[in-house]
């Protein structure tokens, strides 16, 4: 599958069908000026977790200060079968306080 674009996943485009071995990528609005981070969790299936990186919406060498961004979690599919991905967004000091957001992302992979 060379020279094909990467399947790309959003908070609502949250589905995608997948070949095993190839890479897919979950990306997520996100803020950390603001002490919240994405945590994703994979809830059923095989895939792993090839790189994760943040990337700010302000052009490089702007000063924004709490200006938001991009999280990019990109994954193999290991297996044929049903991909589950979970990610919250939380601050990881509060313990028992409720995610600011809740995320899932369903993949087929065949």
């Amino acid at each position: 599958m060379k020279g094909q674009p990467m399947t790309r996943l959003t908070k609502s485009f949250n589905t995608a069908t997948v070949r095993k071995g190839e890479t897919f990528t979950v990306e997520l609005e996100a803020n950390p000026t603001t002490g919240y981070l994405w945590d994703m969790r994979l809830k059923a299936g095989k895939a792993t977790l090839v790189s994760q990186k943040y990337t700010p919406a302000a052009p490089a060498g702007s000063l924004v200060i709490g200006g938001g961004g991009v999280e990019t979690f990109v994954f193999r599919a290991e297996e044929t079968g049903q991909i589950e991905l979970e990610a919250e967004y939380s601050r990881p000091w509060e313990k028992n306080a409720k995610p600011a957001a809740v995320q899932r992302f369903d993949i087929r992979v065949r």
